[in-house]
């Protein structure tokens, strides 16, 4: 159930711009783009992200574990951004497979940041918000973040192949 509620929030202000803005750009210059369209692909998202949890909500728990843990893996590894790419699926690719169900939940409120604020998070150039400086898993993290220092392309090689990541 907690996972069809965190879907939910498709329906809110900040997705509907989220979808006109990927609309817009996906949709041929002579296509006009009207409300009701983008409500209407908003409710297709929504209803498909429902039957895809419910599909999921159908595996065994242990099964059900193992996606969850491929997931994230993955979304690590492909945040859009070279630096928090090789940050992220590298110690995504170490530690995911050992973390604990309370630490999963941690990773997955870091991973619902954006991908610029993670960035600067692990690399200490903002100080980190309440919600996140709570969580025992960021300052892991973080600590990875310095002892990878993946502050430039000298450093990208070594982590892409130390984390299988070519």
């Amino acid at each position: 159930m907690s996972h069809i509620l965190k879907f939910a929030r498709l329906a809110s202000p900040k997705h509907s711009i989220l979808i006109t803005r990927l609309l817009t750009v996906a949709l041929p210059k002579d296509v006009e783009l009207t409300p009701e369209k983008v409500k209407q692909v908003k409710n297709t998202d929504l209803k498909l992200r429902l039957q895809h949890l419910a599909f999921e909500s159908e595996l065994e728990p242990k099964l059900r574990d193992e996606v969850r843990r491929r997931r994230m893996i993955y979304r690590s590894k492909q945040r859009g951004w070279l630096e928090v790419d090789l940050l992220m699926g590298s110690w995504a690719a170490e530690n995911v497979p050992l973390l604990t169900e309370e630490e999963l939940d941690q990773y997955d409120a870091i991973l619902e940041e954006e991908t610029i604020d993670i960035f600067n998070y692990m690399s200490g150039q903002q100080p980190l918000p309440s919600h996140l400086a709570e969580l025992p898993l960021m300052e892991k993290l973080r600590k990875y973040s310095y002892a990878k220092n993946i502050k430039g392309p000298m450093n990208y090689r070594s982590v892409k192949e130390e984390a299988n990541l070519t």
